[in-house]
């Protein structure tokens, strides 16, 4: 393997490909010990270790030790999953780090670290040109881990072929996963100095894409990414034109399906409706019809809409609509529309219909209606469960729903204490664009 940055973007583009695959939908208008044992043990008396170099993650919650000099790009898939890229002379590499609640790339729940191995090997390397024959080798002890694994093997593309080394970690509340392939001496020599570490940092103040990654995180875990801002990063490690088409394509089919956006007025129009009427304005219509806002009393109101042998769906909207607009008046449910945004707009900057900066001027509009209309990331997010099961007439309270299944993935997330939504929620909203 003589080029440089081997497997580089195709690992990348295979990673999200498998990601953009698992696309669930876009709910449009229609209802250890310490750091640092190496894998292979070698004596300092005997030999010395290459020069290394600690690479730590965008979020500061854990550093991975490498060869020195390696380049290092950082990029968010989505809300709480961070992923750094390494690049050398015959040497690239990924690491990954996210809560279990919201695997990228992965709609359920892992339930050990081996399937989050296996998960996390086949979004790496499906659609990426590359195969390797894994076998379980040594792992590195990491420290803060309760459980560590690694794998090595004989990678292949076409007629090249080298050395590959994955290791994983888990914590308490997240997994970790380091990807490197490269020529045999440099993986080799990578191995020696290996280590990753998971940082004991309390949380901090974040900006504005962090908020905004909040609003959008959980449809985002469902669909195993954030299109918007992995598409960014994409674009700005100067991937393939072919490659990005690829998510375009895939972008613009389910604007057109699900929204019947075909354009950049389409888009904005969107938008905006979202933003100030939404299905928001919708459920408060439906609501008004079956004389909901003029009953205080919800048990008065729900004999009342069994007396009129409703249908299952409607019977469940109209509870879902009653209970959002009791709790939020005309805030109601426009958290579901609000959050939307965020995903209609990162569709539509991938699709080329508005660029980067006009789709995130777009979602902080969003962002700051939303602080008018909440007091808490507790408001929205149960305003925007009750959208949800108004949207899928599916109800909160049957545990088998999918409504229910969001239910207990937002409150998975609420509960970590470095999670998407740690950050004040009255915090400024700034353009850091």
């Amino acid at each position: 393997m003589k080029k440089r940055g081997f497997l580089l973007s195709a690992l990348t583009i295979g990673m999200v490909l498998t990601a953009c695959s698992t696309l669930e939908e876009l709910s449009g208008i229609t209802p250890g010990s310490a750091a640092g044992d190496s894998a292979q043990a070698s004596s300092p008396e005997t030999e010395k270790l290459p020069p290394s170099q600690e690479y730590v993650s965008s979020d500061g919650t854990y550093k991975v030790v490498l060869l020195e000099g390696l380049s290092q790009t950082d990029t968010q898939l989505q809300a709480g999953s961070t992923m750094m890229v390494f690049d050398g002379t015959g040497f690239s590499g990924i690491s990954l780090k996210s809560p279990k609640s919201s695997v990228p790339g992965n709609s359920g729940n892992l339930e050990t670290l081996e399937d989050y191995a296996d998960h996390i090997i086949g979004m790496i390397l499906d659609g990426s040109g590359v195969t390797v024959s894994w076998e379980d080798t040594d792992a590195p002890s990491a420290e803060g881990a309760v459980q560590c694994l690694a794998r090595e093997g004989v990678a292949k593309e076409g007629a090249s072929k080298g050395t590959a080394f994955s290791y994983y970690a888990e914590s308490a509340d997240c997994y970790f996963s380091v990807f490197i392939v490269g020529n045999d001496d440099d993986i080799e020599d990578a191995r020696k100095v290996f280590s990753l570490e998971i940082l004991d940092v309390a949380p901090t103040q974040r900006g504005t894409r962090d908020f905004i990654n909040g609003m959008t995180v959980a449809l985002d875990s469902l669909n195993g990414f954030s299109l918007r801002e992995t598409y960014k990063s994409l674009e700005d490690m100067g991937s393939d034109q072919s490659q990005l088409e690829s998510l375009a394509s895939q972008a613009r089919q389910n604007l057109s399906a699900s929204w019947d956006i075909e354009n950049t007025a389409d888009l904005m129009e969107t938008a905006d409706w979202l933003i100030y009427e939404g299905h928001n304005q919708d459920a408060l219509d439906f609501l008004g019809e079956y004389g909901g806002t003029d009953e205080t009393h919800r048990d008065v109101f729900d004999a009342e809409l069994k007396e009129q042998n409703l249908d299952d769906g409607t019977y469940i909207s109209l509870l879902a609509a009653y209970d959002a607009w009791s709790a939020y008046g005309d805030g109601a449910i426009a958290a579901w529309d609000l959050s939307r945004v965020g995903t209609v707009m990162g569709f539509g900057y991938a699709s080329g219909y508005c660029t980067y900066e006009e789709a995130m001027d777009k979602i902080l509009e969003a962002a700051e209606r939303s602080q008018e209309l909440y007091g808490s990331w507790e408001d929205f997010n149960q305003s925007y469960l009750y959208g949800y099961s108004y949207w899928s007439e599916e109800s909160l309270e049957d545990p088998e729903s999918s409504a229910a299944k969001r239910a207990e993935l937002i409150s998975s997330m609420e509960s970590l204490a470095n999670g998407p939504f740690y950050m004040d929620w009255d915090m400024e909203l700034k353009k850091e664009w």
